[in-house]
């Protein structure tokens, strides 16, 4: 079995990008934009000496390398050369494209080119920026029984800087699968000893739906019904051998794009937009299945409802934008607390949830407490001022539904409420009371 884990450039602070052209003009617009659309910093070199000792000083600090074709001392492409064989992504600007240059280009191992052919063409330029900083965070596999095929579509994945790991067969791919749950895209062979391209995509389907996981399906058969068979066994796409390598990057990019779109979708209908907590809609769906797996664990599960303290005084004061800065806040304190093992969820309003899974026989109302005390301590700048808020708990951990639970811990929140705020309410009342 085959493994070739490529590695991810480092992660720095502010990605740097080299802009290697001898236009100022066209210099000056592209590094303006990737600047403002990505926050990346750019280093411009105007030829190829320049080019070349920043190249050989600085190589690991470049996420990638913009490169003109024709530099004034380097008119053949050489600064090309110079960056791939040490390891920078390239991408190339050129007014045009032929046969020859394509082959050059293909053996470059370019990340991609740009016509400068339009307007269009920076837009097209900050698309390709924007997703090879991704890909370096993104597990691919790569499943073919022939060494020299599977080989090449490694190092096309990994010009594109994505992490890529390999199988020889549908058996071998499974075993990887399940050793790396992370993968986000499977290329597969359809012809393959032991298990071919159908029963793979079938078994993958079982644990991974099209949604969390892309499967590009690939044969040299001259099958015309293949394509379709494939797709309709579960495979996202279908690329026929032989292939050109931009349709294979523009199959590739689209199947990652589709699974980014979809967990933003995911994410735009499961978070709060303010405070980036999960809503209502997540905990309702998502509460049965986490306390089934807790309780699976041999773990006890605590709801919680957590509210801030006389926050109408808070949005009067300080207007509607102080009282967000005073939600973003209490919301990063709720999840930095319960980081690990808890659903936290903002309610509505100033109105919060947690749903906690903890060893049986430890004290959750402590924990909540820490927190109530941790706001309390905290200084929130709100513009030119600062403000302190409290909260108020109601926490239920006696074993029941959900929904029970839910009533008995807001119910207990405006024990707390009524009992003078800032406190922590729990069972019994009397002995949990925290001022």
């Amino acid at each position: 079995m085959q493994r070739n884990l490529d590695k991810s450039l480092p992660h720095l602070d502010t990605p740097k990008v080299l802009l290697v052209e001898d236009s100022k003009f066209f210099a000056s617009i592209v590094s303006r934009r990737i600047e403002k659309e990505l926050g990346f910093q750019v280093d411009w070199m105007e030829t190829y000496a320049k080019a070349a000792a920043a190249i050989d000083c600085c190589k690991d600090s470049y996420i990638v390398a913009l490169l003109d074709l024709h530099l004034p001392d380097a008119p053949n492409g050489e600064i090309i050369q110079h960056a791939t064989k040490r390891g920078i992504p390239g991408i190339i600007f050129t007014a045009g494209i032929d046969s020859d240059f394509r082959s050059n280009m293909l053996t470059w191992s370019v990340v991609d080119y740009i016509l400068k052919d339009s307007e269009s063409c920076v837009d097209n330029l900050i698309d390709v920026i924007r997703r090879i900083h991704k890909n370096s965070d993104i597990k691919v596999m790569v499943v073919d029984d022939s060494l020299p095929m599977r080989n090449a579509i490694i190092r096309l994945l990994e010009t594109q800087r994505f992490q890529v790991v390999a199988a020889a067969n549908g058996v071998e791919a499974l075993e990887v699968l399940a050793e790396n749950p992370d993968i986000k895209l499977i290329v597969t062979d359809y012809d393959m000893p032991e298990m071919d391209g159908f029963e793979l995509i079938a078994k993958v389907r079982k644990v991974h739906s099209k949604n969390n996981l892309a499967i590009i399906g690939m044969s040299a058969s001259g099958d015309p019904l293949l394509s379709a068979k494939l797709i309709k066994s579960g495979a996202n796409d279908f690329v026929p051998k032989p292939f050109q390598v931009e349709e294979f990057h523009c199959r590739v990019g689209h199947s990652i794009e589709m699974l980014e779109n979809i967990a933003l979708i995911r994410d735009l209908s499961y978070k709060d937009s303010l405070t980036r907590l999960h809503n209502r809609r997540y905990f309702f769906e998502n509460a049965d299945t986490f306390v089934e797996s807790a309780q699976t664990r041999g773990q006890t599960v605590s709801v919680a409802m957590l509210d801030i303290d006389f926050f109408k005084k808070v949005n009067d004061t300080y207007g509607h934008d102080g009282g967000d800065v005073v939600l973003r806040k209490i919301s990063a304190l709720i999840r930095t607390t319960f980081s690990e093992d808890a659903i936290t969820c903002r309610f509505g309003g100033e109105e919060f949830c947690v749903l906690l899974a903890h060893e049986a026989g430890t004290d959750a109302l402590a924990r909540f407490d820490e927190l109530r005390q941790s706001i309390e301590d905290t200084v929130i700048q709100v513009d030119t001022q600062t403000t302190q808020v409290t909260i108020s708990t109601g926490i239920c951990s006696e074993p029941d539904t959900v929904e029970a639970m839910l009533k008995l811990a807001d119910s207990r929140l405006y024990t707390a409420k009524e009992t003078g705020r800032n406190r922590v309410v729990g069972k019994p009342p009397t002995s949990n009371v925290r001022d």
